[in-house]
């Protein structure tokens, strides 16, 4: 039976992945935890898709990393946060939302391993420094102002 793997198990398989597994073994161990689901051809077309789109992006970013560093270099975007009376905030600002902001801003998607950040989340109210890998060794530094 050809099934796709909904989860990624660390040395075992990951998320994404089709592989050939024995009919018992996916019926009774990997869709009963769903862990797995069956491979249509439809799903197959999609998943294909989507690596071609990923891959695709890939390119995009390595031909035109310089071009992207001069634009993304020093650029600022700014976030605002409800506080109460003494300025403490209620929420935080993490890699999702500094990736919503490129992606809105710049129409290129970002993955979480590639936003370096000092903290883990941002709360303070403070322009802080971020990180974005454009290539293996090459950083643009943007600046996020919590407000």
């Amino acid at each position: 039976m050809k099934v796709i793997f909904l989860q990624h198990v660390v040395n075992v398989w990951k998320a994404g992945e089709i592989k050939e597994v024995s009919d018992s073994y996916a019926r009774n161990v990997l869709l009963p935890k769903k862990y797995v689901k069956q491979v249509t051809k439809l799903e197959e077309e999609r998943l294909e898709n989507k690596k071609k789109k990923e891959e695709q992006n890939r390119i995009t970013k390595v031909e035109h990393r310089h071009e992207l560093w001069e634009v993304l270099n020093w650029k600022k975007f700014d976030f605002h946060l409800n506080t109460d009376s003494r300025w403490k905030t209620f929420w935080s600002i993490g890699e999702k939302e500094i990736i919503d902001a490129l992606k809105k801003e710049l129409k290129l998607d970002f993955t979480k391993s590639e936003i370096v950040m000092n903290d883990w989340h941002l709360k303070r109210l403070w322009l802080h420094d971020v990180f974005v890998k454009l290539w293996a060794w090459e950083m643009a530094k943007i600046l996020i102002n919590v407000k």
